[in-house]
């Protein structure tokens, strides 16, 4: 066995995969690798291979098995804590999914959008009135999707930087479990709080409601639902705020694809280049964990009984069988479905609310900064090479001010 997971990053070219998964998808689509714990799970590369996972009800997301493939130390400090649904055995991770499907509806995300492009102008306004140049992540990225999430769960906006960095050190393979379980107690002990803050005067926002709902009929804990908003929380600010930032430099270091995207007004062209801008960049890099429940074959591959699975989304986004020239941005790609947002009973609970805001923070963003530009050589980039997501440390960035847009 050759391979230890995660499989090594070309940082040459910190947007592509590893260059590995492309020999695996052609030589050993489904093959053992060996874990930081000694574990050694199924990798599976190919489109179809990981489609066939996801879809599959016998090969579950269960943190609670014994083979379940933990990608790092601080991922299995969940064990022994109230864990977040999504890693629940399916039956309870189906009635707690439930009880939030009625929040993320696309309709009632689709009524989110003025609030969005709001909060985006507001930010652009601050960073524009700054000096240059200037950090995007620290100056938009993160303030846009830290108060998007905060307004729709119900979390104060004071202290929302502390929440960020405690989830930043849960979602660093470089934390050690005793680190990482620090910073769960706290972030659970938060959202504990408001649950019991909104039990004695419940709020109009998302925390508010499913607690009248849920936390005071009895249907759900209150250790269980700060479980569940401290994992929306982690999910609904970290990937859109890294994403934000990737985005803007995969588009800065395409000329060409930047300027078709400028130019493009109608709604669903705007939506289809977004799809590919996350078929070609995956935030969430790391594999969707799985377990098989009875005996599965796999791409030809007999996969055991209580063996650990380990899809990979973003060699599956890169699948050359399945797109044409898949290493290339193409904003005019007739978009396939990729895996950035999972599939199947997983597929993402914000997904829409997700694509909203990418939607409105890409198109904001170059139409008001058209000369928007990297004040760096992309070489200088630093990317975080030991997080769960993929995702710089800061973005510098500047303009010509002559050149601004104002806000419609």
């Amino acid at each position: 066995m050759s391979d230890s997971y995660p499989l090594p990053k070309d940082w040459q070219h910190p947007l592509d995969p590893p260059p590995d998964y492309k020999r695996l998808r052609q030589e050993a689509p489904v093959c053992p690798v060996r874990m930081w714990d000694g574990k050694t799970p199924w990798l599976v590369s190919r489109y179809q291979d990981v489609l066939a996972v996801l879809s599959d009800p016998r090969l579950v997301l269960d943190s609670t098995l014994p083979g379940f493939p933990h990608i790092s130390p601080s991922s299995s400090a969940r064990q022994g804590r109230p864990l977040p649904f999504f890693l629940r055995p399916d039956a309870e991770y189906r009635v707690q999914r439930a009880m939030l499907v009625q929040e993320f509806l696309p309709r009632r995300m689709e009524l989110l959008r003025p609030s969005i492009q709001r909060t985006v102008d507001a930010a652009l306004d601050a960073m524009l009135a700054g000096p240059r140049p200037v950090d995007l992540m620290g100056a938009f990225a993160l303030p846009v999707a830290l108060q998007v999430i905060c307004d729709l769960l119900g979390v104060p906006h004071a202290g929302a930087e502390r929440l960020h960095v405690l989830s930043r050190t849960i979602g660093s393979r470089a934390s050690s479990r005793e680190e990482a379980t620090q910073a769960l107690v706290a972030l659970d002990d938060f959202f504990l709080e408001l649950v019991e803050a909104n039990l004695r005067e419940p709020t109009d926002t998302l925390i508010g409601r499913v607690v009248a709902e849920q936390v005071a009929t009895g249907r759900l804990s209150a250790p269980d639902a700060a479980s569940m908003f401290h994992s929306l929380f982690y999910a609904g600010h970290g990937p859109p705020a890294y994403m934000f930032g990737l985005g803007t430099l995969a588009l800065l270091l395409d000329p060409g694809q930047l300027e078709k995207f400028r130019e493009m007004e109608d709604p669903a062209a705007i939506t289809a280049a977004v799809q590919e801008l996350l078929r070609f960049i995956n935030v969430s890099h790391l594999a969707r964990q799985r377990v098989a429940t009875v005996d599965v074959t796999i791409g030809g591959q007999l996969i055991r009984a209580g063996e650990g699975i380990l899809a990979q989304p973003d060699s599956a986004n890169r699948d050359e069988t399945v797109f044409s020239d898949p290493d290339r941005l193409d904003l005019h790609r007739e978009v396939h479905r990729h895996f950035a947002f999972g599939h199947g009973i997983h597929l993402c609970t914000g997904r829409a609310l997700s694509l909203i805001e990418f939607e409105v923070v890409f198109k904001t963003l170059f139409q008001r900064i058209p000369t928007l530009r990297l004040a760096v050589p992309p070489e200088e980039v630093r990317f975080k090479k030991d997080e769960n997501l993929l995702g710089v440390h800061e973005l510098p960035v500047t303009w010509e001010p002559a050149s601004l847009y104002s806000p419609r």
